[in-house]
């Protein structure tokens, strides 16, 4: 027997199925990851027309059972477009990469309504930050904490010294740093230098809900996107690739 849910989502992935029929990606609230067919999605007059973008919001009904590997998804209505931040270039790839990032690394479920909330947070905040490169930093910093690794930026690990006027080096396997004093030669570690450290201080301890007003105004030196997808991929153990990344002018 089959039971209906209704969950708000966000529309990860949405590609043609047979003739008539999208299957489609969903991070639900209730749920987590769930796969599901549309049927008729592309016919003229379906009532899915224009609402199964990458990167709506929806509030969605699926009819699940637990037999089925695809469920099917009845009704959909926009909640939340996010129009504006798809109508610009240098805001548009940061929300993809998110979306293909959960898709790469999510099985189905990893259901958590508190990261679905922060999820839209994030994208509203790469909507309206002046700089969304940082919205995107914060959120992979925050993303990998979510899954069990996150980065130990406090203080030296071998001497507990807390500053770095000379910089110093992150080391993947602890996810923490280390002065230079104290490296030696450390496998899989990138050298940070002092404002470096700075500022992936402050953007840890930031609050997610006005991250959009971070700015950096400080010269930096690394790519903290490189950084932290090497990060990840570390742990995840593989390489994770975000395509979405190459669309930035």
């Amino acid at each position: 027997m089959s039971e209906l849910i209704k969950t708000q989502a966000l529309i990860l992935e949405s590609i043609r199925w047979h003739e008539s029929s999208k299957i489609v990606s969903l991070y639900t609230r209730q749920e987590g990851l769930l796969k599901v067919i549309a049927r008729g999605a592309l016919r003229k007059k379906s009532t899915f027309a224009g609402r199964l973008e990458t990167l709506n919001v929806v509030q969605c009904v699926i009819s699940q059972k637990e037999t089925r590997d695809l469920q099917i998804l009845t009704q959909a209505d926009i909640l939340e477009p996010f129009g504006a931040l798809k109508a610009d270039l240098h805001r548009l790839p940061y929300g993809l990469a998110i979306a293909e990032l959960l898709k790469k690394v999510f099985e189905k479920g990893h259901k958590d309504e508190i990261f679905f909330d922060f999820l839209l947070t994030m994208l509203h905040a790469i909507e309206v930050s002046p700089q969304p490169e940082i919205v995107f930093w914060y959120f992979l910093l925050k993303f990998v904490s979510f899954l069990g690794f996150k980065p130990d930026l406090r203080a030296c690990l071998s001497c507990g010294r807390t500053d770095f006027p000379k910089g110093g080096w992150f080391v993947f396997k602890e996810g923490a740093l280390l002065c230079p004093d104290c490296n030696g030669s450390v496998e899989l570690s990138i050298h940070l230098t002092a404002s470096d450290i700075q500022f992936l201080r402050k953007l840890q301890a930031s609050n997610h809900r006005k991250i959009h007003e971070l700015i950096l105004n400080e010269t930096v030196n690394t790519d903290f996107t490189t950084l932290l997808m090497r990060y990840l991929s570390f742990h995840l153990g593989h390489e994770i690739i975000l395509n979405a990344l190459k669309l930035l002018p």
